[in-house]
């Protein structure tokens, strides 16, 4: 049949006897005609096929069901697409479904060469096996997927690892700064010690010398006088030294009270609650017009001894700011456990005049609002925290934490 469609065509179209070169050519090669007839298949796609030798005649359907379009598409393959690729010199690619059951992808060049004795129009269809190639491509797209993969985790490690560098860096620097900042803060809590301490001294010197000293030298000026007397009076002195002990008594007492507001004997002999309770009974002889509530649950074997002459401090501190500056007739003192019981808090609130607390502290006088500051550093010391909230015509409220450990 090939010999005799051919053979009528022979002007328009290759010769027969090239399909008989095709036919052991070591590439696929077949004709179809444009209404779905296998005109003629060369010894590779009928070993490929399963198509026997003869029977080349018959219709494409048992081809285009061995035919599928590579890549897969949703579309079946058409006899269509053969004449369409030979229009447009396009070359496409098919799978085979071989007896072997192996996968075979062949890809396809087309020549349209014309139309035959019935008036249908003729296609060659030229291939080759790209098997190899396309698993290459397949795998050599798995390397590169894999290499992505393994691109994408080396990244996301890497900016994972330079986040950390960078938190690290930042923490770091954090460190830093604060360390400066400590030291810098260290620089002037010394200096301001040192103001603290002479201030102080300024202060125990004006007491020497304004109530001792004035004591004793009115004791020295009356002794002398009753001495001049004594002497002129033949070695006898009519008057009693009733005077003179008075003055001393007041002298002794006094001394007894600058030492005690220098460190209270109680503290180290009684504890801290009776040094509270002598001192709070001290202010209201001094400031009966100032009520005081105090109230304690603390237990005095849970206060490190280190820690109680600064509680004591604070108290008086306070209790002093309270009466020289709040014109406050009540002030709120109470000591409780805070923190699950790790720490000490201690609370004064009066309902005084209140003051603006960053004008106090920012004073550059050594001795206007030191006082503050010495709190908030003797709470620092111990690794705890001092808060003060004043409001005008609201009262102050201060509140020390100590951590017990």
């Amino acid at each position: 049949m090939i010999d005799e469609i051919w053979t009528n065509h022979k002007d328009n179209v290759l010769e027969i006897g090239t399909f008989r070169v095709l036919d052991n050519a070591p590439i696929p090669v077949f004709v179809v005609t444009d209404d779905g007839h296998l005109l003629w298949a060369n010894r590779i796609v009928q070993h490929e096929l399963g198509i026997v030798a003869g029977d080349t005649a018959a219709t494409c359907k048992d081809l285009l069901h061995s035919l599928e379009p590579y890549p897969p598409k949703n579309s079946e393959l058409k006899v269509s697409d053969f004449f369409d690729a030979g229009k447009s010199s396009d070359t496409f690619q098919i799978s085979v479904r071989s007896d072997r059951d192996e996968p075979v992808i062949w890809e396809f060049f087309t020549v349209i060469l014309g139309d035959c004795k019935d008036c249908l129009q003729t296609a060659l269809c030229l291939g080759q096996d790209i098997t190899g190639t396309v698993i290459q491509q397949q795998h050599m797209k798995e390397l590169m997927d894999q290499l992505e993969q393994q691109i994408a985790q080396r990244t996301e490690t890497l900016n994972n690892t330079i986040a950390e560098l960078e938190k690290e860096i930042m923490e770091k620097n954090r460190i830093s700064d604060a360390l400066t900042l400590s030291r810098e803060r260290l620089k002037k809590i010394s200096r301001h010690t040192l103001d603290i301490l002479e201030a102080d001294r300024q202060t125990i010197s004006k007491e020497l010398h304004d109530s001792i000293g004035a004591s004793l030298a009115a004791i020295k000026f009356s002794l002398e006088e009753k001495e001049i007397v004594r002497s002129s009076n033949g070695n006898k002195l009519d008057d009693s030294l009733d005077k003179e002990v008075g003055y001393l008594a007041a002298t002794i007492k006094e001394t007894k009270r600058i030492s005690a507001n220098l460190r209270p004997s109680t503290l180290d002999d009684l504890g801290l609650a009776a040094t509270i309770a002598w001192y709070l009974r001290q202010f209201h002889r001094l400031y009966g017009d100032i009520k005081i509530d105090y109230s304690s649950e603390i237990s005095e074997q849970d206060i490190p001894e280190a820690m109680k002459i600064n509680i004591y401090r604070i108290i008086q501190e306070g209790l002093t700011n309270a009466e020289r500056h709040s014109n406050a007739d009540i002030v709120q003192l109470s000591l409780e456990y805070c923190d699950g019981g790790h720490s000490i808090s201690l609370s004064i609130a009066d309902n005084g005049c209140g003051f603006d607390v960053k004008k106090t502290l920012a004073n550059k006088d050594p001795l206007g609002g030191y006082g503050l500051v010495a709190m908030r550093e003797r709470c620092e010391i111990f690794g705890g925290s001092f808060h003060l909230d004043s409001k005008t015509d609201g009262g102050t409220r201060m509140k020390a934490i100590l951590p017990l450990k």
